[in-house]
């Protein structure tokens, strides 16, 4: 009788303190710093939507990027990035693990103002806005260097099996359908949904015991490499170091030009890259001389025979 009190008890707190939240992943192909400054620690703490649009506008005043994906995907909850859901999303898990900066929160009290999200980056990186619904056709090709917002906001997913699968598989081949087609790889993606849906707490020891089922994309997102804020893709951004012309004067820059065009005849390396051209030549030259100095003689000799005949 105690222990049914005790679960029914245990029941009604839980629904009591449940909260209206959604999940926020983030992914910068380039590295911006700090970001981890402007939301709670560890990311299973319950975030504000007003940290986590400072965090947003840290990372979009650099204006590192130049393509800015907006995902809307109602329905989507945070069990749906978690490791054991990657197989749904094998482009998205891609992206991310090629991205430099990469946040994942899976509990938001409350929705992002994507509105002014976009129109903020529109604002500040001088951008414009292309909407998608569900097909890549409404994304142009590019026809100039102009920063994009691409606002991704599709229908929502279902909530019964095997289609709530195979309606976010479809999400997550939409999202390379679109950035298979942008002409640079400097890029965020930031995945989210404009509904809430309710969620109920989980004991903190729960969290650290098994990161796996309530993190986002646990593997990625919390992996001890990416403790150190390091630009993944440096060699993407090494600039060609300049070459600089001390002789200014043409006349001298002209006279170097030719004199790198001379030949010389006792050059080694020229012999060696003409070898056959070289043995030709001689085998000609020795040719001629054989035909020039004994051809008389031999002509002689040959009207001798043939007169003793």
């Amino acid at each position: 009788m105690h222990y049914k009190v005790f679960i029914a008890t245990l029941l009604l707190v839980t629904t009591a303190n449940a909260l209206m939240a959604a999940p926020v992943l983030l992914g910068s192909h380039k590295l911006v710093k700090g970001l981890h400054l402007e939301i709670l620690k560890p990311n299973t703490k319950t975030q504000s939507p007003e940290n986590v649009t400072n965090m947003l506008k840290k990372l979009v005043t650099e204006c590192s990027s130049d393509v800015y994906v907006i995902v809307d995907v109602p329905g989507l909850e945070s069990p749906d990035l978690t490791v054991s859901k990657e197989a749904n999303w094998p482009n998205l898990v891609k992206y991310l693990h090629m991205s430099s900066s990469v946040v994942g929160l899976p509990w938001m009290e409350g929705t992002l103002d994507l509105s002014f999200l976009e129109k903020y980056i529109v604002r500040t990186c001088k951008a414009e806005t292309v909407v998608v619904h569900e097909k890549e056709e409404e994304v142009e090709q590019y026809r100039d260097i102009r920063k994009r917002v691409i606002k991704m906001d599709l229908k929502e997913i279902p909530e019964n099996q095997p289609d709530r699968d195979v309606a976010i598989r479809a999400v997550d081949d939409l999202i390379r359908k679109i950035l298979r087609k942008l002409p640079s790889p400097h890029y965020t993606i930031l995945l989210t949904l404009s509904k809430t849906s309710t969620v109920h707490p989980v004991p903190d020891f729960a969290m650290t015991e098994m990161p796996d089922h309530f993190e986002i994309f646990n593997d990625i997102v919390n992996d001890p490499r990416r403790e150190h804020e390091v630009e993944r893709n440096n060699y993407m951004y090494k600039e060609a170091e300049p070459y600089w012309n001390d002789n200014r004067d043409p006349s001298v820059i002209h006279a170097e030009k030719m004199r790198a065009q001379e030949i010389h005849l006792f050059d080694y390396e020229l012999w060696e890259q003409n070898e056959r051209l070289v043995m030709a030549v001689m085998l000609m030259a020795v040719s001629l001389f054989v035909v020039k100095v004994l051809g008389r003689p031999l002509v002689r000799i040959m009207s001798m025979l043939r007169l003793r005949r």
